[in-house]
């Protein structure tokens, strides 16, 4: 083994010996060179232990840089290899049945032979340890260049501390009796009991300088080292032998070799048989009970490449010989008539790979080959293979039948729920031919379904993973972006959100909120999408990454408790992305909001605290991974018209101000297609207005009223995202796009609830009225369910006579405009006339395809009604059909908005699903053009493509719908 010596200590590379060099040596050398391979890490790092295992044909090799390599048989074949610590390097290896043991300077580790690490063991005790040792099977030594002797019991992983003088225990050696070794570095050794190591039994100086090396075998102890003289520390030309039975200073004898030795090995199959190496690669095989005959010895060189050789080691049987030197070098000797030597009498066989199975070869063309001749795996386990499933995993199913002829479905005509058609007399009566599951039948539904997807997904749509800090070509880059805008990189975890940070970055009265907005939070998302835009803007139209936002997005409690943080990237397949990005606009906004309102509120308090008694009281807010404090969300109620105490800080011109409106007690409004529990309301009071709530609420006025009792009640909220009401087979589907907004912003609906009054539960009408328009009005357009997918895919269907879907019954319905059933075959006077509903269908212009309107002119009436168009055109006064209401005469217009659609979220559906956005953004010339943005692919769009949604693969996500003043405002700035 190597010794390592501490700063106190002379190096063996300076020290050349005094004496003249008159040994001669004529026996010829018993070893010769086997194996010689250059170890992992050889180039740059030396071998610093080497040991052959005991219990299997391994030899196991440590470097300086903490990599540990093992190598199988007689030719060295590598067998593992594996990192313990990245800088220190290896000072000892011992090999156990369960695995092995390598000792670093500060560490012990345990790993299996196979490479998979088991256990590290640290502790405060080991400074600078050197050599280990086994005392039996769970206990081992420890020593080094400290005053501590460390005992470590291998089950419990309990040390036991053993003070030792200052020079340490460098060499722990035993010759299979009782007694243990200790070497230290000053040449001093002292002989302990294995049963009690705190025990000395005797202790004497071996060498005046210091020690190199030890061995003990029996009663017999060797020893090598160096002398003080006074030109210094010499070494030793011989190797001393002593008696550990009488050793009391003086030695039995000295053996003359051939260079001074450096490292000592007793043979283990020969008594008295021991190896001496020299640093510069000079092996000596000397017999130490016979020492007067120089002839016995056989002297052999290893080829170090003039590097020094470091450690040694024999193996069990005597017939392996390994040397490492600081090159990088593992050399295996064996004896000359020995061409296979084994490392030990009784080795267990090695745990190799399992080799892959020898499969018969087939070509791609060739038809003619037969599967059959592929053998199966043998069974491991049980007689039987998992497809061979029991009986109780089967179920019986019947043929699908036929469809129904074409001719019956054309000539029916429908009485209520039951429908009447001729029989064509295709077949006999009480007949009907099934379906043949044959090849032909397969082939054909395959080639029916290839006609129907024929249109394919175009390319820009689609997922790539792209890293902008790879190499690559800048033609490359002109193909995915060549439009000047900076794009986002995907290939982070929760990089789903990539389409919406650019749509948020895009609105300008947003985006210079966030720029100003800066506090003193750790982990603020506010701050973090200011930094995120700034660097956008400054980066020139090179992609971006959002890591820091994405890190901080990760730290807040309330996003992973609605579900919008996914662990890794595996999960963006089999997440719902349509869900997860409503939910994450809605969150955002939210968020937003309630950081700026903290901030603000943190500033006032800093302002009033001069002037207040008493300091106020900080709020208690909970610690999340020890960093992070929780930011609470703002209760979001109705807040009536915004209040600032400084006009330089409003984004938006006074006159968008909303009205004012009576004040009071009020709860929050939970809209139900959300089925996520985040915070839909906003507190009332003067500092409870922010940017974001001027620039998106909507205020709301909900009124329960009591069918029994006619005992009404309000209560008035502010939503800063409006989701669509998607209702079967009612008049708002049936409107097209408008009447869907219309119907979700003043929603209606009848649903059992409790009523004080009657003091039971009792059917009662909710019916919401508007208060206020935002400048932007945001939608999450749902399209999670099946219905509500299918509004997008298959368009608007056109409207049928009421006589032949409900049938042609003349009784009143008894809850009259309020009837919620989607089926009600009664009469509802109230509703409009089948002529008037495909009048307005047919002015629409949505009638066969599902598109946006570009533009939306919304007018909220005193009544709390809005009245959608979708041309900017109309006059206030122009009658619009209301579906919800019964006819009445005009009312008067409180106040109207001309929004433009300036931004859409798309979910593509391919495999994986993507997230994309179109963004209008205005040019020099006073022009708008579209944009789609797709992480790192940016490509103009045309604004027919945005608004359409009839394909299979694309359905709408979130919607941004700005008013004419905010665009105006954005321009002049």
């Amino acid at each position: 083994m190597e010794f390592h010596y501490s700063d106190l200590c002379m190096p063996t590379e300076h020290l050349m010996p005094e004496f003249p060099q008159t040994f001669l040596v004529k026996k010829e050398a018993e070893y010769e060179l086997r194996a010689g391979v250059l170890v992992d890490g050889g180039d740059r790092f030396g071998v610093s232990s080497v040991i052959f295992d005991k219990y299997e044909e391994l030899i196991w090799m440590g470097n300086q840089g903490g990599h540990v390599t093992s190598y199988y048989g007689p030719r060295m074949q590598k067998y593992t290899s594996f990192q313990i610590h990245v800088s220190e390097e290896v000072r000892d290896i011992l090999t156990l049945e369960e695995g092995i043991y390598c000792l670093t300077k500060t560490s012990l580790r345990h790993q299996i032979r196979r490479g998979i690490p088991k256990h590290t063991h640290k502790s405060p005790n080991m400074e600078d340890m050197q050599c280990l040792f086994q005392v039996d099977s769970h206990k081992v030594l420890m020593g080094g260049h400290q005053d501590k002797l460390l005992e470590l019991d291998l089950n419990k992983w309990v040390e036991n501390v053993i003070n030792v003088p200052e020079e340490g225990c460098a060499v722990l050696r035993s010759g299979g009796g009782s007694v243990v070794a200790c070497g230290s570095a000053n040449g001093m050794i002292t002989l302990r009991d294995l049963r009690c190591p705190s025990s000395v039994e005797q202790s004497f100086r071996a060498h005046t300088a210091c020690l190199s090396d030890l061995d003990v075998q029996g009663d017999m102890l060797i020893t090598c080292g160096f002398t003080q003289s006074s030109s210094g520390a010499v070494a030793e030309p011989y190797v001393v032998v002593w008696d550990v039975r009488c050793a009391r200073g003086s030695s039995l004898r000295q053996i003359p070799t051939a260079s001074p030795p450096q490292l000592l090995h007793f043979v283990p199959a020969v008594s008295g048989r021991a190896v001496a190496m020299a640093s510069d690669g000079h092996v000596t095989v000397l017999d130490v009970n016979d020492a007067h005959k120089p002839e016995s010895q056989s002297v052999f060189q290893v080829e170090t490449h003039n590097s020094q050789c470091s450690v040694m080691d024999v193996s069990s049987t005597s017939q392996a010989l390994v040397f490492g030197d600081l090159g990088g070098h593992i050399h295996m000797f064996s004896a000359k008539q020995n061409h296979e030597p084994i490392y030990n009498s009784f080795s267990r066989a090695t745990e190799f790979a399992d080799p892959p199975p020898d499969l018969p070869y087939a070509s791609f063309n060739d038809k003619n080959f037969r599967f059959s001749s592929v053998p199966l795996p043998p069974l491991t386990t049980g007689t039987r293979w998992f497809n061979e499933l029991p009986a109780e995993f089967f179920k019986k199913t019947y043929r699908k039948p036929k469809p129904i002829d074409p001719e019956i479905l054309k000539t029916m005509k429908m009485q209520g729920p039951i429908g009447y058609a001729p029989n064509p007399k295709t077949f006999r009566r009480n007949q009907m031919q099934y379906i043949e599951d044959n090849l032909d039948d397969m082939q054909a539904s395959k080639l029916n379904d290839a006609k129907i997807n024929t249109q394919p997904i175009p390319r820009y749509y689609l997922k790539m993973e792209l890293r902008f800090d790879k190499p690559r070509s800048t033609d490359d880059m002109d193909v995915l972006n060549k439009t000047g805008f900076p794009g986002l990189e995907s290939t982070l975890p929760n990089s789903y959100c990539n389409a919406m940070l650019q749509v948020l970055y895009h609105i300008q009265p947003l985006k210079a909120t966030l720029l100003a907005h800066t506090c003193a939070k750790e982990f603020c998302l506010s701050c973090e999408l200011g930094f995120l835009f700034r660097m956008l803007d400054t980066s020139g139209g090179a992609p971006c990454q959002a890591n820091n936002f994405l890190r901080a997005f990760r730290t807040v409690p309330e996003a992973a408790a609605l579900g919008l943080i996914l662990p890794d990237r595996g999960t963006d397949i089999k997440a719902d992305l349509v869900t997860l990005i409503q939910s994450w606009n809605r969150f955002m906004l939210h968020q937003i909001h309630s950081e700026i309102l903290e901030t603000r509120k943190k500033e006032k308090e800093l302002t009033f605290l001069p002037q207040t008694s008493s300091p106020p009281k900080p709020a208690v807010n909970r610690q999340v991974n020890g960093q992070y404090e929780e930011c609470q969300f703002t209760d979001m109620k109705y807040m009536g018209p915004p209040v600032c105490e400084d006009d330089s800080q409003d984004i938006l011109p006074p006159e968008w101000t909303p009205n004012n409106h009576e004040e009071g007690p009020i709860e929050a409004n939970h809209l139900p297609p959300d089925n996520n529990d985040l915070p839909n309301n906003i507190s009332k009071s003067d500092d409870e207005e922010s940017e974001i709530s001027q620039l998106f609420a909507i205020g709301r006025q909900q009124v329960n009223r009591c069918t029994k009792c006619n005992k009404e009640e309000e209560r008035e909220s502010v939503v800063l995202a409006c989701a669509l009401q998607y209702v079967a087979n009612t008049e708002s589907e049936k409107g097209g796009f408008l009447e869907l907004v219309r119907a979700s912003l003043a929603s209606r609906r009848s649903t059992p609830a409790w009523c004080e009054h009657c003091a039971r539960f009792t059917p009662t009408v909710q019916r919401g009225r508007i208060l206020r328009l935002p400048p932007i009005l945001a939608i999450n357009c749902g399209g999670v369910t099946a219905h509500e997918k299918a509004y997008w895919t298959k368009g608007v269907q056109k409207d049928m006579p009421e006589a032949n879907k409900r049938g042609s019954s003349s009784k009143p319905c008894r809850y009259g405009l309020h009837c919620a059933r989607p089926g009600c075959r009664f009469k509802h006077p109230e509703r409009l006339s089948s002529g008037q509903q495909m009048n307005s269908l047919n002015n629409s212009s949505q009638e066969t395809n599902c598109i946006l309107p570009q533009q939306l002119h919304i007018r909220l009436q005193t009544d709390g009604e809005v009245i959608i168009d979708d041309k900017t055109d109309n006059s206030p006064t122009e009658p619009r059909i209301d579906f919800s209401k019964p006819k009445k005469k005009p009312t008067n217009v409180q106040h109207e908005e001309e929004y433009t659609l300036s931004s859409v979220v798309v979910c593509v559906e391919d495999t994986p699903k993507n997230i994309v956005a179109y963004v209008r953004i205005p040019d020099k010339d006073d022009e708008s053009r579209w944009f789609l943005f797709n992480d790192l692919n940016i490509v103009p769009v045309s604004p027919d493509e945005v608004v359409q949604f009839s394909s299979w693969w694309k359905s709408p996500c979130v919607l941004f719908y700005t008013s004419a003043r905010v665009t105006e405002v954005a321009d002049d700035s």
